[in-house]
């Protein structure tokens, strides 16, 4: 629990040390998902219950800051890559689905791991915008239950302008923590929209189910 007080308190230093000086447009993502497999199996269910981001400026076009949502993966292991399907809807009435693809290595004797994904997503209704997905992790080990990295997060819908898009970068912690839970917290900037920020947090619990027999 201390390395998790410190890394968290030093993330919030960096960011705040970087907008300190500044008028600022801070987002948050709290994003808790539990994933279950089967031992020895290569397919794997996840489910965010509720994915939700909070905007102060998005107030004024929808009459409150913040958007929840529910998103479930259904997907399979195939050597260093996972390949999701995957469904969302949110309370705005917006659904999509569409595909989630990972590719996961590691260097330096699994010391530095990488992990980029891509998704695609396609309207299920007029409200619902196509929109695509590009998300880079990249961490290292400092120790059996703790990384620290940097996490690099971009979204394009597809009629948009290029300008109205998002990609934030920032510094990124994560911890393994008692009870197959997992605690990760990011303090990102954004690369489109200045001084706007994004801090991501998200609370994991893995359910891995035994092979019967065993």
């Amino acid at each position: 629990m201390r390395r998790i007080f410190i890394i968290s308190s030093v993330l919030l230093f960096l960011g705040q040390s970087s907008w300190s000086q500044e008028n600022f447009d801070m987002w948050y993502k709290l994003s808790p998902e539990i994933r279950m497999n089967r031992e020895n199996k290569a397919w794997e269910i996840r489910w965010r219950p509720d994915d939700h981001i909070i905007i102060p400026s998005i107030k004024q076009y929808i009459g409150k800051n913040n958007i929840g949502r529910t998103d479930i993966m259904i997907g399979a292991n195939i050597g260093s890559f996972k390949l999701f399907n995957y469904w969302k809807l949110d309370d705005l009435g917006r659904v999509w689905s569409g595909i989630r693809f990972d590719y996961n290595t590691a260097m330096f004797n699994k010391k530095l791991l990488i992990n980029i994904q891509e998704r695609l997503f396609f309207g299920l209704n007029e409200k619902s915008d196509n929109h695509y997905y590009l998300i880079q992790y990249i961490r290292y080990k400092v120790s059996k239950k703790v990384q620290a990295g940097v996490l690099s997060y971009g979204k394009w819908e597809f009629d948009a302008p290029f300008n109205e898009q998002h990609w934030f970068v920032g510094p990124t912690a994560n911890f393994g923590l008692p009870y197959n839970f997992n605690f990760h917290v990011a303090i990102t900037k954004s690369i489109f929209f200045n001084n706007t920020y994004m801090t991501f947090i998200r609370v994991g619990y893995r359910i891995k189910l035994k092979d019967k027999g065993n």
